[in-house]
């Protein structure tokens, strides 16, 4: 069972991280919705304004642009006003890049670059060719729009390189193996599931004990969710250190990975809490005391079903609104997940019922109000009992100093003082 369960693990991590590529990474309209938020982030936002200036400045000769609009007797300031300009286009770039245009000219550059991959990656279209050429995000709108910002953009348009503000994504030489990842990539997308679902149920038929099963695969998804976080980070980290070569952009870079694996990462976290949810089932159905007890306090309200499944459907709509459900895929794991915690509730339901036949669902919210009260009565008992002795304390001094008087041991005046420091609690 045990090998069969590492198996499973395996194939699942494997098969989240192809579901997310197919789902996500090479499917055009969830990239273009997922990466219009990435001007959000500012380092992001920083990067591309960056690189939209240095490729106006690096294309086109902005002094020239510049000297030509200076009156004559002021043409030697256009270097030093050059220079200043190009330090306060970093800025002017990045606060245009928080306004709707520009992130819509990004958006449309991501979407047409990505579609064209897709293309190409699945054998060409009629307006694609996979025979020569390159696959590139153009961000020469984006340029362009920078040069309108500092004031040069009527005067640079028309000088502006074709081939200015391109980021090659894909070579003609690079097809052959990209094109075979995809397709590889496309039938390991639904192939890995199924497999991991039959290994899964292989191990529980192997399974002698099913709590032991149960609690097997809860420990395999919590492993493979854990691990799964870890491998996004340790993917994340070798591929911005290998690809981008600029120490100052990878913060950029991260934050981009971070964003468009949120489905991923996600579906990781989602593994850990059902797993540990297996590991409480199987807990709850063991032979320990507090097993036991806590089964004996579920009794009642699992006796009529109405209590376990209200807590359920509570359950499942929390999981809904938080696991972000985008598409058909998701929304089948969630009803896997319904099904197995109905499963859960039977099962338990009938163990409970066994063991304590007694209990019926009348019984449950008095039981549950004696409980509260017993609770609450223990806690006003022990608050209480300081006070009340500290009142008895008083009551045996007032006492002792009252027959010391009456024996003439303390004046009148003696008496008074004394009398007055134990009321005052000295």
């Amino acid at each position: 069972m045990w090998v069969v369960l590492v198996v499973a693990g395996l194939l699942l991590l494997l098969s989240s991280f192809a579901v997310w590529i197919n789902r996500v990474a090479l499917n055009t309209s969830v990239f273009a919705d997922t990466s219009s938020s990435l001007l959000d982030d500012p380092a992001i936002r920083t990067a591309v304004a960056n690189r939209a200036v240095d490729e106006l400045f690096a294309n086109v000769d902005v002094q020239e642009e510049v000297q030509a609009q200076l009156p004559s007797g002021y043409k030697g300031l256009a270097g030093p006003a050059t220079a200043g300009l190009r330090q306060a286009s970093y800025q002017i770039v990045n606060r245009a890049l928080e306004q709707p245009r520009l992130q819509t000219l990004f958006k449309v550059a991501v979407e047409e670059s990505h579609q064209t991959l897709v293309q190409v990656l699945e054998g060409g279209g009629e307006n694609v060719s996979t025979q020569n050429g390159e696959v590139v995000l153009n961000l020469r709108p984006i340029v362009q729009e920078a040069a309108d910002r500092i004031g040069v953009g009527k005067q640079v348009a028309s000088r502006l390189p074709d081939g200015a503000a391109r980021i090659v994504i894909l070579r003609s030489d690079q097809l052959g193996t990209a094109q075979n990842g995809f397709q590889l990539l496309k039938t390991l997308a639904w192939v890995l599931p199924i497999l991991t679902l039959l290994m899964f149920g292989l191990a529980m038929w192997l399974a002698r004990d099913r709590r032991r099963a149960v609690r097997g695969i809860g420990a395999t998804l919590t492993a493979v969710g854990l691990l799964g976080l870890v491998a996004n980070n340790l993917t994340r980290n070798y591929l911005v250190n290998s690809l981008v070569e600029q120490h100052d952009d990878r913060k950029a870079a991260n934050d981009a990975w971070d964003i468009l694996t949120t489905l991923m990462r996600d579906s990781f976290r989602l593994m850990v809490v059902v797993g540990i949810l297996f590991l409480i089932a199987a807990w709850l159905a063991g032979p320990g005391a507090k097993a036991l007890t806590i089964r004996s306090w579920l009794a009642p309200a699992l006796e009529n079903r109405v209590w376990a499944y209200v807590v359920l459907a509570l359950v499942m709509l929390l999981l809904f609104f938080t696991s972000n459900v985008t598409d058909f895929a998701r929304f089948l794991v969630l009803l896997i997940l319904a099904a197995l915690g109905a499963t859960w509730i039977e099962l338990t339901r009938r163990q409970a019922l066994m063991e304590f036949p007694e209990a019926g669902d009348g019984t449950l919210i008095a039981d549950t109000r004696a409980r509260m009260a017993g609770w609450w009565e223990s806690r006003r008992s022990s608050s209480e009992a300081p006070t009340a002795a500290a009142s008895t304390d008083v009551t045996a001094r007032l006492a002792s100093l009252a027959d010391l008087h009456a024996q003439g041991h303390l004046t009148d005046e003696e008496y008074a003082s004394a009398k007055a420091r134990v009321l005052a609690g000295e």
